[in-house]
Parts: C-alpha cells; sequence; structure tokens
C-alpha cells in the first residue's frame, strides 16, 4: 500500500438544498482536512452552470495554497480548447511560484454541454466537436510555453512569465486512447476517469498509455497514471447503498458511481482498480452531500492506507 498514493477531487457541487457560500467553505475544510492527512493532492474541477460553487479552479487553487501547508493541487481539468496556451501556460506558471511548487497544471479536451456557455466564453456560435478538434494543437502549443521549446531569439524561448518559476507538472485528463496518446506524445502523467458516463473503463487504454509514453519519451520511468474514480464510503453497508441511490437520482446521464460500502470493502476495491489499470495514484471523489460523513470517509480511508499524517 505505501506505493499507491491517494487524492482527492472536488467538483464543488451544490447539491438540492445546500447554500453555495456554505459548499465553498467545506471545500477549504476538507483541503486543510487533506493535508494534515497525508492525501497526496486535492484536485478541483471547471464547471461553467449554475449549480457548481466556482467556475475556474485557478482563484480556489491560489486562495487554498495560502491555507494548507503540504498538500499538491491540481486542476481537473483547465478546458484547454476555450482558452489560450499562453494565458494558461502564465497562470500556472504563477500558480506554481506563489504555491511553493506545489500546482500541477491538469488540462482535458471538454468543453461545456451548454451551448448558451459555450458561445459565452468563445464568442462564437461554432459546435463544439470543432471546439474540441482543437485540443492537439492547443496542447502542443502548451508545452511549448510551459517549457520555452522555441529558437534562442524567440520572444518566449525563456517560457511563459513568469519566467523564473518552475513549470508546473501537466497532466491531461481524459476517458479514452485518443488523450491517452497524447499525454504519451506530450511526455505528460495520465488521469483516466472511471466516473464519467463516457468512459469505457477500459484498462487497455492506461496500458496504451503506457507503451506509448516508452516509444515517444527517452525514459519511459517517467510515466505516471491516476484512476480518478468516485466513491460511497460509509460506516455500514445499509447507509452506503441509501446515498447511492440518493446520489445516482440526481446526477442523471452524466456520472456513475464507481466503489460503494464499508471502508474496508471501499479499500479493498480501490486496491482492484489499482491492480487493473496499473495506477500510480487513485483520485476520489467521495459522492457524499453531508459534509461530516465525507469527513469521516477520507479520515478512515487515510488511517486504512496509512497515509502520512502531520505530528499533531
Amino acid at each position: 500500500m505505501s506505493e499507491l498514493t491517494l487524492s482527492l477531487l472536488d467538483l464543488g457541487i451544490i447539491a438540492p438544498g445546500q447554500d453555495g457560500k456554505e459548499v465553498l467553505a467545506q471545500t477549504f475544510r476538507m483541503a486543510q482536512l487533506a493535508d494534515q492527512l497525508g492525501y497526496e493532492r486535492l484536485w478541483l474541477a471547471e464547471h461553467h452552470e449554475s449549480h457548481f460553487s466556482w467556475a475556474a479552479p485557478e482563484m480556489m487553487l491560489a486562495a487554498i495554497a495560502r491555507a494548507t501547508q503540504r498538500i499538491g493541487l491540481g486542476s481537473a481539468a483547465v478546458l484547454l480548447p476555450l482558452y489560450s496556451p499562453l494565458a494558461v501556460a502564465e497562470n500556472y506558471r504563477g500558480l506554481s511560484a506563489l504555491s511553493g511548487g506545489r500546482v500541477v497544471l491538469g488540462v482535458c479536451g471538454g468543453v461545456p454541454a451548454d451551448p448558451v456557455a459555450l458561445a459565452a466564453l468563445t464568442g462564437n456560435d461554432d459546435a463544439p466537436a470543432i471546439i474540441t478538434r482543437q485540443f492537439a494543437d492547443k496542447l502542443a502549443a502548451l508545452v511549448k510555453y510551459l517549457h520555452g521549446d522555441f529558437p534562442d531569439d524567440h520572444r518566449f524561448t525563456h517560457a511563459a512569465t513568469p519566467c523564473f518559476a518552475a513549470a508546473p507538472p501537466l497532466w491531461v485528463m481524459g476517458s479514452g486512447f485518443g488523450t491517452a496518446e497524447l499525454a504519451a506524445r506530450s511526455a505528460a502523467s495520465y488521469a483516466y476517469s472511471l466516473f464519467h458516463r463516457a468512459s469505457t473503463q477500459d484498462a487497455a487504454i492506461t496500458a496504451a498509455y503506457r507503451r506509448q509514453f516508452a516509444q515517444y519519451q527517452q525514459d519511459s520511468n517517467a510515466a505516471r497514471i491516476a484512476v480518478a474514480l468516485s466513491c460511497v464510503c460509509a460506516d455500514s453497508e445499509e447507509v452506503a447503498q441509501t446515498q447511492k441511490q440518493q446520489v445516482e437520482s440526481w446526477i442523471g446521464n452524466t456520472m456513475r458511481v464507481n466503489i460503494c460500502g464499508t471502508p474496508t470493502s471501499c479499500r479493498d476495491q480501490i486496491l482492484a482498480i489499482q491492480e487493473t489499470y496499473d495506477a500510480d495514484s487513485i483520485i476520489i471523489y467521495h459522492m457524499w452531500h453531508l459534509e461530516e460523513r465525507k469527513r469521516a470517509a477520507i479520515t478512515t480511508l487515510a488511517e486504512l492506507f496509512q497515509l502520512a499524517a502531520m505530528p499533531s
């Protein structure tokens, strides 16, 4: 178990009957708890619908970096087709400087499903398929700006501003063979989602990433895989199953619950998923709208996986 790291994902969803300001405050409390318990990283998502308590993760990452001591932080994920690769590189090199190198940059090729939000973000009425086709080119440009991969006389030969900051580690997040290959070509780590409905939950995808990374990059040992899964963990099977049914009635066809049960059962399911997908890290999205239940699950799993807690 010492070879597996655990991270947390927070989407900032405002569940029915919840107050958005309180959900925002809960994210900070969860970050501080995860920091104390020894989780590797807290990932924060980007969404642009009204039932989320933030839209873009950058300002949250900056604020949480100031409120925590050692936990890594990351975007899960910047919707790269919507943005200038230079602007993204500048934002995340700046976050790297502000956080003491604790921020990583996760990007994906997705865009909002809502056509009104998509048009507002892009300034045009292009179809989602047209916009998402820009992902590969923008990812290649992003890598150049992050690392100054230009001729010596180029304006950005010293990389994006701030030039003194270390480039944040790059992660590509997705659920298919295409994103796995793009990650390998870009020398990026790869995060594979199991809980998005579009995911085929196919271990051949993570295997392809490792194989292609070895083909494209000199150091095949630098390949890193994280698997993102959704979890309902409770002190009894009955409570867990009841929550799962309630969550599934809310999320419709957008997401799925991957694992459910008692802490010991969830631990065993996580270890099985690690083995199936040859994962270095597991990213857990706890599907609890009740803060005390979520905190209990986070704490108990940290104890079961023997994470390195801060000295009291």
